[in-house]
């Protein structure tokens, strides 16, 4: 159904929530997802460094899915822009956060959400951003993703010894096949990194 998702982002809090509605999509068909921030011509150097940062991230979200991506930064109308990159890369599908900045101007006009949505030829799919970045937001989140990166990893029995949250990370004991493991799995992305290792 869905071969090329056009995710666009301004960097805005709980784009990860948005560009996770994408990935299963894509997972689920197949497709391409085309990541894009566009920064408009009167953006500081703050902004424009956070959109770029805001696709570096949706990258390795993407990696967790093991999906194709491209990425691009345009420059210019975000509206005029994101239409056009849907025309370039054919895509089937836009799926685009309800909200992003705020302010006089963007109540007047309108979101760009909704003048994507009046102007595309493809399907749009808006998500409401979240007040979060943070795509896991529990213990039994944070647990299963580290039970299914162990097996990944060829464990055979598994489980979970404790869990804590930290500030900027989830902290997971567990025990792979005797051996204590304890792992990092990061909120945003949901990358899991091993940090410690000891014979049980």
């Amino acid at each position: 159904m869905y071969e090329r998702i056009l995710v666009p982002t301004d960097g805005s809090t709980g784009t990860a929530h948005v560009a996770m509605q994408a990935f299963d999509l894509a997972s689920q068909y197949g497709a391409t997802v085309d990541l894009l921030h566009v920064a408009e011509t009167n953006d500081d150097d703050e902004l424009r460094e956070s959109g770029r940062q805001a696709v570096s991230t949706l990258e390795e979200l993407a990696e967790v899915y093991d999906l194709n991506t491209t990425r691009e930064i345009r420059e210019g109308d975000p509206t005029e822009e994101i239409l056009a990159a849907a025309d370039d890369v054919d895509a089937d599908l836009i799926v685009m956060g309800t909200h992003g900045r705020s302010g006089l101007q963007w109540r007047l006009i309108g979101s760009v959400a909704e003048r994507v949505v009046r102007h595309a030829d493809p399907s749009v799919l808006t998500v409401r951003l979240p007040e979060t970045d943070r795509t896991v937001t529990d213990s039994a989140q944070a647990e299963a993703i580290v039970t299914e990166a162990l097996d990944a990893d060829g464990y055979d029995e598994v489980s979970v010894l404790g869990t804590d949250q930290q500030r900027n990370v989830w902290v997971v004991e567990a025990e792979a096949d005797g051996v204590e493991q304890l792992v990092y799995v990061d909120p945003v992305t949901q990358r899991t990194s091993v940090i410690q290792r000891s014979n049980a």
